[in-house]
């Protein structure tokens, strides 16, 4: 457990506990044919920042470990990276920073969310530009607005994602060489109703996806259940939906969906253990695995903002070392709560090793 010397750390004993190089092949599984490929597992890094400026070799640092856990999918700047608190330039910073340490192999998400159209068709611009060279892009539903009634926030919501697809370009001009231009990648839409007030409904999921067949690959759908997240299968068929909840990670394995995840970003680890186990078919071990991340660690995380918990984890992991800080209205944890969050990692690589 990368956290101290005196405790067995990832990055000697993954190989033969948590990283199958078998994991691989299965990661990456397709979507629309000719749209892209998006792996079986995510997270959502967490912005590090010191002094209130991007630490951007924090970031590749713990990019680079995410991806030695066995995970190679990771969305930057998104809901965990307090997208929300940055300029666009530090988004762009966020990303390619990513991509350095992910590697060039890897997939990444360019969040491109905001409240205006055009904001979100210029994210998209500056993403594709960058040295970031993005996988796909993700767009939540503009937020602030409480919906007046489901049926109008429906057409509301509906209305905005046509808009940004009626106006982002297939192909950008690429900074790096005049002339030269970069295809758009596909879109994934993201609905988190906690967050945004705007639910995505399955049925306005379904109609875009049969308006714009070959720009939307799939949504990312976070805090619902299965078979809420089911419906956007059903709504849309062959097209991957990413689900984002800790406590029915397995359930979604077995259903054959994706899991994404912001809270088990600092045990990636066990995410990839629990995959190995269920493409193996050892369904006793991943329930094992799976309880503990409930029980262990959403456990402890579930008393602290997540956010600012997952924080804390990486200030403890001595491979990656970044600081505590979060930008307003975030407020870091305490020392003595890190030290919480940090024996619950401790006990979760036990358990999770164990099983």
């Amino acid at each position: 457990l990368p956290t101290g010397a005196d405790v067995p750390t990832p990055s000697r004993c993954h190989r033969r506990h948590f990283r199958a190089k078998s994991v691989y092949p299965a990661l990456r599984c397709s979507t629309m044919e000719g749209l892209c490929t998006v792996p079986k597992i995510t997270v959502a890094l967490p912005t590090p920042f010191d002094e209130d400026q991007v630490d951007v070799p924090g970031l590749e640092r713990m990019a680079g470990w995410v991806k030695e856990q066995g995970v190679n999918s990771v969305i930057a700047a998104g809901t965990t990276g307090e997208f929300a608190g940055m300029t666009f330039a530090e988004r762009v910073l966020v990303l390619e920073a990513t991509r350095r340490g992910l590697g060039v192999d890897g997939f990444l998400f360019a969040n491109v969310s905001a409240c205006c159209v055009d904001d979100a068709v210029q994210l998209a611009r500056d993403a594709v530009r960058s040295n970031a060279r993005p996988d796909a892009l993700l767009l939540l539903p503009p937020f602030y607005h409480a919906p007046f009634s489901p049926a109008i926030n429906a057409a509301g919501v509906e209305a905005f994602f046509r808009k940004f697809f009626n106006r982002l370009p297939r192909r950008f001009e690429a900074d790096c060489a005049p002339g030269a231009e970069r295809r758009v990648p596909p879109v994934f839409l993201y609905t988190f109703a906690w967050h945004t007030q705007q639910p995505i409904s399955a049925e306005v999921y379904g109609r875009l996806c049969a308006e714009f067949p070959d720009r939307i690959a799939g949504v990312k759908a976070s805090g619902m259940g299965l078979e809420q997240a089911q419906q956007f299968s059903l709504a849309a068929p062959g097209r991957a939906v990413l689900v984002g909840n800790g406590r029915i990670n397995l359930d979604v394995l077995k259903a054959g969906l994706h899991v994404v995840s912001g809270d088990g970003v600092p045990v990636c680890w066990a995410l990839s253990k629990l995959l190995r186990l269920v493409e193996a078919n050892e369904l006793g071990r991943a329930a094992a695995v799976q309880q503990a991340l409930i029980r262990v660690w959403r456990g402890c995380v579930d008393k602290y903002d997540e956010i600012a918990a997952d924080k804390a984890a990486f200030a403890k992991i001595l491979r990656v070392s970044t600081k505590f800080e979060t930008r307003p209205p975030l407020v870091p944890l305490a020392e003595a709560e890190a030290v919480d969050i940090q024996q619950a990692v401790e006990k979760l690589f036990a358990e999770v090793q164990a099983a």
